[in-house]
């Protein structure tokens, strides 16, 4: 499949892992993840391969995988992250796609940030907002409640939206997971 019809099936819309993930980024933005186009990526056929098809491929396109490089404790984090979100995995398929996506999509990279569990320091140095740009974005998200899309953000008074644009592709929006209920 060329580019352009890759584009065009509307995955590399949404391949962006980070898209999907909503995790604090605790670390500087000097160390955000590099993102690669989604048409340029694909899964190589190694072990584990499938095993991110069937379980990852039940909530979004497993290649959204290929798309940022994560240290193995980042997708330790990520994998974690998705059986809270209902991702079901045996234990030998959880192992597998860690170790699948760690060896593949190796790399030196924080995860994104959320900007409805960031704090107003992190809006300021991961999305490079003014002092008084962050305590907007934190106002506007306590009176209005929790961002949805990033877009979102374009309601925020006194925020200059072409910075949350600037760096997209290292923010998102999700609310938080509820703590699982207690048997």
């Amino acid at each position: 499949m060329d580019a352009k019809a890759f584009v065009r099936t509307g995955i590399a819309a949404s391949a962006v892992l980070i898209g999907v993930m909503g995790a604090r980024m605790s670390t500087s933005a000097s160390a955000l993840p590099p993102v690669t186009p989604a048409f340029q990526v694909q899964l190589p056929d190694k072990p584990g391969r499938e095993a991110v098809i069937k379980i990852c491929g039940l909530c979004h396109p497993s290649e959204r995988a290929a798309a940022v490089r994560l240290t193995r404790e980042g997708w330790e984090e990520i994998v974690a992250d998705m059986v809270r979100r209902g991702a079901r995995p045996t234990d030998e398929e959880r192992a597998l796609i860690t170790d699948y996506l760690a060896t593949n999509f190796l790399g030196e990279a924080a995860r994104p940030l959320n900007i409805n569990s960031a704090s107003q320091i992190d809006l300021e140095i991961v999305a490079g907002l003014l002092r008084k740009e962050a305590a907007a974005v934190m106002a506007y998200l306590k009176d209005k409640g929790q961002c949805t899309a990033l877009a979102d953000l374009k309601k925020v008074p006194g925020l200059d939206y072409k910075k949350i644009e600037e760096r997209k592709d290292f923010l998102v929006c999700f609310p938080p997971i509820p703590a699982p209920p207690i048997k």
